[in-house]
């Protein structure tokens, strides 16, 4: 009787428990708004509005949880956008699930090198593989009109600006002022030997007694080139070189008490004065200021001395007998000439001097930067050695916009737009670029029909870097398209901006072909973010200037005609999401890119 209560007992609390417990069901899924979504997001990335396609990959993802493939086209929108930790993650919880995917292995390694290649690049780490120097008459150099080469008695310094090359006659009292194709224009000033421009119609003048003026170049009424000065000071010494650090200040070697002279340009005050604090000789011959270091050949002690100008202390010495001219070829490569025309070139990170060509500039007495090139003058004016950094192009990514355009009615063929932007370090000569395309294993030739395009975008001015995330929605909302230029103002929040900020940025200018303008005021500038403006193709400019109309993008512009395999064969080598996998090379200098293809519908 007991046993059997126990048993009533038992069958009571087992049901109880049953009517009470709870049923627990899996997430509703809705498949057509989910492919809807994925529909607006490959649409929003073929047209380059990859925050838009990621917001609606999110949304598809809500409708249906299940849906791993928009992990892969994030990641594409993340990789195309830089922000590489992020377009990395996606990619393992994409191959989480859809590990046999080949496609999604290899996205995930060229992410990879992509990322490691640019910190690579904005750390300074590029081997250069030779120095070439052409010689030319200056006079076809620069194009000059029969008779017109200046003629002066005793060269003083020469600087150029945006292809306009200003000399110093320091015997002559003269300074020319030279361009391409137009006779030089002297203006008379007392023993010049340094010019430095601040922009295109404005210089510093630095005489040998020591005065520094600010001159202004306009045309008059009889559209001859007119000269103001304006004096800014007057310094007891005897200078040799001048250089002009941020917008305010400008740094005067003194070879007469062996010091640099560091002037305010507002008011004409002297900020400080520097020696090397280790004992000997100092007699700075030649200045260069790259934006981060102060370079100066020293004859007192036969060396190149690295100064920086804000921290007022030396970063490092290169020894260099004869020392005659320094100048910076790169943010972190600088060139040296010495009097009997030895060139030598150094990087401030490997901390070495090399000599690249065996032959001697003849009779050259100074440097001067042409673009991203170096020229030597010599002493008479007769010549112009050209000298370019020839790069190791192997290893450099060309960045590829693919847009889809037409699919043929049977799947026939594919009808791309491809845009490609190229890291100006090289002159690619805009030779025909050779393209292969394919889907998983089947490479396939496509035609490629080339040409160069001038597209008008917009140029925005950038005071504040801060969440990368934000920054990406504040520059895209400008009228809903990249812009062509970045021009960042220095300031103490730009001063400040991170590596990784510049990586991400890095990833995103080069492949949408955005240049980064810097505009230099006080203080220096982070290395990495120099690096990227100078293999964007922008220019690092030292003064606010009129904004011109090299805001122009060129690059190569063409359309991919690709013939594809029946549907049913194509199918089988693709698990989940089409992608269309085009391989080029320009030059050397090999790519990859990827796009979504949805064979459901039109665009």
């Amino acid at each position: 009787m007991r046993i059997a209560i126990i048993l009533l007992i038992l069958l009571f609390n087992i049901l109880s428990c049953a009517d009470a417990s709870v049923t627990y069901t899996l997430p509703e899924v809705n498949k057509i708004e989910a492919e809807k979504h994925m529909v607006a997001a490959r649409r929003y990335f073929l047209s380059g509005d990859y925050l838009n396609c990621i917001e609606e990959l999110s949304a598809a993802q809500r409708e249906n949880i299940y849906l791993v493939g928009v992990y892969l086209l994030r990641s594409l929108c993340e990789r195309r956008l830089g922000m590489w930790d992020k377009s990395l993650t996606s990619i393992h919880y994409y191959l989480e699930v859809e590990s046999a995917d080949v496609r999604a292995r290899l996205i995930e390694d060229q992410i990879e090198k992509e990322k490691s290649f640019l910190k690579n690049v904005l750390s300074g780490k590029i081997e250069v593989n030779s120095i070439q120097a052409y010689k030319q008459p200056f006079s076809l150099f620069y194009n000059l009109p029969l008779g017109s080469k200046p003629k002066t008695k005793a060269l003083g310094k020469a600087s150029s600006f945006e292809g306009r090359l200003w000399i110093s006659d320091t015997e002559g009292n003269k300074v020319f002022m030279i361009e391409r194709n137009k006779k030089p224009v002297p203006f008379d000033i007392d023993n010049p030997v340094s010019v430095v421009p601040l922009d295109f119609d404005e210089a510093i003048i630095v005489t040998k007694e020591g005065q520094i003026y600010k001159v202004n170049v306009s045309e008059n009424n009889k559209n001859l080139e007119h000269m103001h000065v304006k004096k800014v000071a007057s310094l007891p010494i005897i200078a040799s070189d001048a250089v002009v650090i941020g917008e305010k200040f400008i740094l005067v070697g003194d070879v007469k008490e062996g010091k640099l002279t560091c002037v305010d340009l507002e008011d004409g005050n002297i900020s400080y004065t520097w020696t090397p604090t280790d004992e000997g000789r100092f007699e700075p011959l030649a200045l260069s200021y790259g934006g981060y270091l102060v370079a100066i050949a020293d004859r007192g002690s036969n060396s190149v001395i690295f100064m920086d100008p804000w921290a007022k202390e030396v970063v490092f010495k290169e020894q260099v007998e004869l020392l005659r001219d320094v100048e910076w070829i790169s943010p972190i490569d600088y060139v040296v000439l010495s009097e009997d025309g030895s060139l030598y070139i150094g990087n401030i990170l490997k901390d070495s001097l090399k000599k690249p060509i065996e032959e001697k500039l003849e009779n050259c007495w100074c440097l001067a930067r042409y673009e991203d090139k170096i020229i030597a003058l010599d002493t008479a004016l007769k010549n112009t050695f050209l000298i370019e950094q020839v790069l190791k192009l192997e290893n450099l990514i060309a960045f590829a916009n693919l847009y889809m355009l037409e699919k043929g009615p049977d799947l026939g063929f594919l009808r791309l737009k491809a845009n490609l932007n190229i890291p100006a370090i090289s002159n690619y000569e805009q030779k025909t670029p050779s393209l292969i395309v394919g889907f998983g294993e089947n490479f396939l030739p496509s035609k490629w029909e080339r040409k160069t395009y001038m597209n008008q975008k917009p140029v925005l001015e950038i005071a504040l870097a801060d969440n990368y995330e934000i920054f990406l929605r504040k520059i895209y909302t400008v009228g809903n398209v990249w812009p062509s230029r970045l021009v960042m103002k220095q300031g103490p929040h730009l001063s400040g901006i991170t590596d990784d900020f510049v990586l991400m940025l890095a990833g995103l200018s080069l492949r949408e072909g955005i240049a980064i303008d810097l505009h230099m005021k006080d203080g220096p500038l982070p290395l990495s973010l120099t690096m990227l403006s100078y293999i964007s193709g922008g220019k690092i400019k030292f003064s606010s200037s009129h904004q011109s109309d090299d805001s122009k993008s060129m690059g190569l512009e063409g359309e991919v005609f690709v013939s594809l395999p029946e549907k049913s064969i194509l199918l089988k080598a693709v698990v989940f999401e089409p992608l269309l996998a085009v391989f080029g090379n320009i030059n050397g200098i090999p790519f990859r890119d990827w796009i979504p293809v949805d064979f459901l519908f039109n665009y």
